[in-house]
């Protein structure tokens, strides 16, 4: 059997994995199952998928488990990570022992958090159409070690089939994982945050999500709850970036 012919058939095979998840739920097939799919084949604790919002921000859009709610925020706020590096070099990385020198210089930030919540190793798979790239795939996983050959097309082909999902640009199914729609409902508190910023500094969005990001990173939060304290009007921005923002404002 030719590699090709292999390669056709693997991708069969993983898509009727991702439609028989569904369809055990009695729901159309979705990222959710995607990542399911990709954390048994790639021997991942949690799967982040990614997605490009516009050419200075991407958000993860499905999250398997806490660890990896965690890491994909850290990685957004701290600018640093795989899926930042798979983003800007649209192609795919591999971190196969966070714990190693080479890492700890890569991401001097983002290595170490990682590893305290006990991810060892993580490999980002890009997700493209065409020349364009749309998001990632990311695994992380809590042993170090290189994917196999085996593992590496595997997570290609389910970015192929993450991409098909993404186009299509379904409404969420609220109530299905109600882990997923609280790191949901975050994110879209993290939209609203980046808008109400944005007015405070007479800023573009970019601006003011970097602006978000930084003050999350200077005060040791998460940027989720920075966004929380901006909607409830317990920070305010101002224009000046070598001043504080203002606590307590209303």
């Amino acid at each position: 059997m030719d590699s090709r012919r292999a390669d056709d058939e693997r991708r069969a095979w993983l898509r009727s994995r991702v439609r028989g998840l569904a369809a055990d739920e009695g729901v159309p097939a979705g990222l959710r199952h995607v990542a399911l799919t990709a954390s048994a084949v790639l021997a991942a604790g949690d799967v982040v998928v990614y997605q490009v919002l516009d050419g200075s921000r991407c958000e993860p859009v499905w999250v398997t488990g806490p660890v990896g709610d965690l890491v994909s925020e850290a990685e957004i706020t701290f600018g640093e990570g795989p899926a930042v590096d798979c983003l800007r070099a649209e192609r795919p990385v591999v971190a196969s022992d966070l714990a190693s020198a080479a890492e700890a210089v890569r991401w001097p930030v983002f290595a170490p958090f990682a590893l305290s919540h006990g991810v060892a190793a993580i490999v980002t798979f890009p997700v493209t159409m065409g020349a364009v790239v749309v998001g990632c795939l990311e695994a992380l996983r809590s042993t170090a070690g290189p994917p196999t050959r085996a593992e590496t097309l595997d997570g290609l082909l389910l970015a192929d089939v993450a991409m098909l999902l993404l186009l299509r640009a379904e409404p969420p199914r609220l109530g299905l994982d109600r882990f997923a729609d609280a790191v949901e409902a975050r994110w879209a508190a993290v939209h609203q945050a980046t808008g109400i910023t944005s007015v405070q500094l007479d800023s573009d969005l970019g601006t003011a999500f970097l602006r978000l990001r930084a003050h999350a990173y200077l005060t040791g939060r998460r940027l989720s709850d920075v966004a929380a304290d901006v909607l409830a009007r317990r920070v305010r921005f101002r224009v000046d970036p070598d001043v504080e923002p203002e606590a307590g404002q209303r």
